[in-house]
């Protein structure tokens, strides 16, 4: 049975060390210990990763989220973050990458046993089912509308309709002001369809917003419908650029 391969991203060697040693004794493959963001980056690249243990504190130009935000944008995987920050700043800082698990140093060995587990038996399903879902989808496009299937019927919604997209995990959820549908396809495979279409755009990892509804912009949220959705600073240009085009 081929064993989970864990890549560990931790800028103290002791520490780095220790989590080897107990992931080895707890039966997985270590992949490698990292100690920046821009070197476990390439490590992932490579491929062949389970998951990765990531502290918040790193070496290097970008902290522990902001190398994780980089990883799931090429790749959805588990990630378990170790930091001994508790502020809620750096605590919801995290939770946007949807973490598999957040740990508080110094923490026991069963808890990390336990956290991994719970990672791994959760992403097995969610991946088989995101293999399997990119032949079976239960939306299609047609020009101005999409047709979703909803239990034994397929209903009909216009592309005006939709407020926003937003990710959940290997789904995503489907906005308008009446209904939430939940669709059997990632956030990416829809944005691929709806690519051609200027009213829609990414704005985060995790949402596709429909600028046709947007009411209000700050530096890091737009608002749809009292709904405060998350903005990349970099997209805030392009978002107030094609606002002027639609």
């Amino acid at each position: 049975m081929k064993k989970i391969r864990v890549l560990i991203v931790e800028d103290e060697p002791i520490i780095a060390a220790d989590l080897e040693d107990r992931l080895i004794e707890m039966g997985y493959e270590v992949a490698g210990q990292c100690a920046s963001g821009e070197e476990s980056l390439l490590v992932f690249e490579q491929g062949n990763l389970d998951l990765v243990l990531m502290d918040i504190q790193l070496e290097g130009e970008w902290d522990g989220i902001q190398t994780a935000q980089k990883m799931l944008t090429k790749q959805p995987l588990p990630i378990i973050y170790l930091t001994s920050n508790t502020d809620d700043a750096t605590f919801n800082r995290a939770k946007n990458t949807l973490p598999a698990a957040f740990l508080t140093k110094p923490f026991r060995g069963k808890d990390l046993q336990h956290a991994i587990e719970l990672a791994i038996s959760r992403a097995a399903p969610e991946k088989k089912h995101a293999e399997s879902s990119k032949e079976n989808t239960d939306a299609h496009l047609f020009n101005d509308r999409l047709f979703i299937k909803v239990k034994d019927r397929m209903v009909r919604i216009f592309l005006s309709e939709i407020l926003w997209l937003e990710a959940d995990d290997y789904y995503c959820k489907l906005i308008t002001h009446e209904k939430e549908f939940l669709i059997t396809q990632t956030l990416k495979q829809m944005g691929e369809s709806l690519s051609g279409i200027p009213e829609f755009m990414r704005v985060h990892r995790s949402f596709i917003v429909n600028l046709s509804h947007v009411e209000e912009i700050g530096d890091l949220f737009v608002f749809i419908h009292k709904k405060q959705i998350p903005l990349n600073k970099s997209s805030k240009d392009e978002l107030t650029a094609r606002l002027q085009r639609i």
